[in-house]
């Protein structure tokens, strides 16, 4: 599947579920705040997104027991990588445009905290999405990683371009910036893994078949306001 199509799967799952996204990105930044209950508010944020929700909507209980059942799993995972980041995010701005030697490690360091900042991001999804402890999670974030090199970057600049946006217009990005992301790595992962997602609102293997044939075709916006219109005697 097209990196396109999948982030774009991925704001669909925004509009379809419009308020639950919202309310639980507003849920995240009030646990983010508090920093202790920002890494498991992370996987309880990943973890309601998961695409394979759709055919049974979560309950708000749902994200609590997932939020309390998440502090083992989801602390190692930040401590691994938010230092690493910031110290490298804090090397990059003290060293870049000085004249100290130590500024042709520069272009190491950004490569290195985009690397470390997407291993952390997709560790979190698979945390989340598999259930797996932060070792598994951290290998299966590797391997997602490794195997799709190119499209992690990409999908990563994407991101931060959609991200960016979203701050600066603020309201987007407190409503529902964190969950729009969660459910568009959340695509990415589970499409790089294999695991099979349901969509409730795709044809049956019957109604493909008749499209397919031109059998009874969908008829378009305008043609139904048409049929619903009184005929003039």
């Amino acid at each position: 599947m097209s990196l396109l199509k999948l982030i774009w799967r991925g704001v669909r799952d925004l509009f379809d579920q419009l308020l639950a996204f919202s309310l639980y990105s507003i849920s995240w930044w009030i646990c983010a705040i508090t920093v202790v209950g920002g890494p498991p508010a992370t996987v309880a944020l990943f973890s309601m997104c998961d695409p394979r929700r759709k055919v049974a909507q979560p309950e708000f209980s749902d994200a609590i027991a997932v939020f309390r059942e998440s502090f083992r799993r989801s602390w190692p995972i930040a401590l691994i990588t938010v230092p690493l980041v910031l110290i490298l995010g804090w090397n990059v701005s003290f060293f870049a445009g000085s004249d100290h030697p130590l500024i042709v490690l520069v272009p190491l360091w950004v490569i290195l905290m985009i690397i470390l900042t997407i291993l952390g991001t997709y560790a979190f999804s698979v945390a989340a999405t598999m259930e797996s402890r932060w070792r598994n999670a951290y290998r299966g974030a590797t391997y997602i990683l490794v195997l799709r090199p190119i499209r992690s970057i990409i999908l990563f600049v994407i991101l931060l371009v959609l991200m960016t946006a979203f701050t600066v217009m603020v309201i987007p990005m407190l409503l529902f910036g964190p969950a729009l992301l969660a459910a568009i790595v959340n695509r990415f992962v589970l499409e790089s893994l294999d695991v099979p997602i349901i969509d409730p609102d795709a044809p049956t293997s019957e109604r493909q078949y008749e499209r397919e044939q031109g059998i009874n075709p969908d008829k378009g916006f305008v043609a139904r306001l048409r049929e619903r219109q009184p005929k003039k005697r």
